[in-house]
């Protein structure tokens, strides 16, 4: 047995290092230490511990003590030392945590009208568009629309008022609205033209017809007055000649001579020659007319009135009156000139021309 010289501890005869302190046990020079003056070593059994180091359990002296009240004693042999090696101490071994599960997708919004639709699907719920497809880009705004949302934005502001949003439209909301306003629209147009197309291609014929064709002198059958002078008839109205004339018996304003058509005829001009004669000597001796109301009735019973102002001059004077399927036209007279000449008033010759 060997007893280091460093730390006193006790190694086998063969060993060169001490099993304790690794300090080399003896040199060729240093005799070994007297074993009178090597303190005696006892173990402590309460503060031994257990080594394992082939699958048995054996005491280890932990570290012993001096007895310097005994005094010193021989040294008693036993068995080597065991040395145990523990690991160095290394990091806290860390439970293995299980991975978090990745975020669900998000909704997919469409790009044509906005509504969300579920992960995976390809065209959308609403409006059927593809989700995939490239979004237009927005067309640039007019200064005019620019300067219109500034206006409104003032305006709001103004008024202590949040901004407008403005929603996004409905495309097919707002195609079966376009489809059902044409719809409607179309529907109205077949109605008025079912009630006023037949009328309107009527008098669009007839008009053509009147500036295609040229105007006929319309021959009244009978001639008729409310009264007239002995030697003035109604009759003189209608003859051709210039120089006789109608003439009531009676005040002017009031008196009518009326002409009848024994077939419907279309009026458009109307010529009316006053007073007595051509002559202007006659033509002032007595009354003129210079307001007539021209009244034509047609086959149905219905009547039109077209007021005439006449110049207070001899000769003809042509007036447009246009009327379709007349049987009578009454000429009433309104005002005259000369009041108080004989005869009140009178009327040399009226013409009517037209289409039968």
């Amino acid at each position: 047995m060997i007893i280091c010289g460093n730390c006193g501890a006790t190694n086998a005869g063969d060993r060169e290092l001490c099993a304790n302190c690794h300090e080399y046990l003896r040199d060729d020079d240093t005799p070994p230490p007297r074993p009178d003056l090597v303190p005696r070593l006892q173990v402590d059994e309460s503060r031994t511990e257990t080594a394992v180091t082939d699958g048995s359990p054996r005491p280890v002296a932990d570290r012993p003590t001096r007895a310097d009240e005994q005094g010193p004693a021989p040294v008693q042999p036993g068995p080597p030392p065991v040395v145990v090696e523990r690991p160095a101490p290394g990091p806290d071994p860390v439970e293995p945590v299980d991975p978090m599960p990745p975020p669900p997708e998000p909704d997919r919004s469409c790009p044509g009208c906005g509504t969300a639709n579920r992960p995976g699907r390809r065209l959308c719920v609403a409006c059927g568009r593809p989700l995939d497809a490239p979004v237009a880009p927005e067309p640039e705004r007019t200064w005019w629309q620019r300067l219109r949302d500034r206006w409104e934005r003032l305006w709001d502001r103004l008024r202590g008022r949040t901004p407008r949003r403005r929603a996004r439209p409905d495309r097919r909301a707002l195609s079966a609205a376009r489809r059902l306003l044409l719809i409607v629209l179309g529907l109205c147009l077949v109605g008025v033209l079912a009630v006023v197309g037949p009328p309107l291609a009527r008098r669009a014929v007839e008009a053509v017809r009147d500036r295609t064709q040229d105007p006929t002198s319309l021959v009244p059958t009978t001639v008729t007055a409310s009264s007239e002078r002995t030697g003035a008839g109604a009759e003189r109205l209608t003859d051709g000649a210039s120089n006789r004339h109608w003439a009531p018996d009676g005040p002017a304003v009031g008196a009518w001579v009326e002409s009848r058509f024994t077939e419907p005829v279309r009026l458009l001009t109307v010529i009316v020659t006053p007073g007595v004669g051509p002559r202007r000597q006659e033509f002032l001796a007595s009354g003129r007319p210079r307001e007539l109301t021209v009244v034509t009735v047609d086959a149905d019973g219905g009547r039109r009135e077209t007021g005439i102002e006449l110049r207070d001059e001899p000769g003809e004077q042509h007036f447009d009156v246009e009327a379709a399927d007349v049987v009578r036209v009454r000429l009433v007279v309104r005002s005259t000139y000369g009041v108080g000449l004989v005869p009140s008033v009178a009327i040399a010759e009226a013409e009517f021309f037209g289409r039968r």
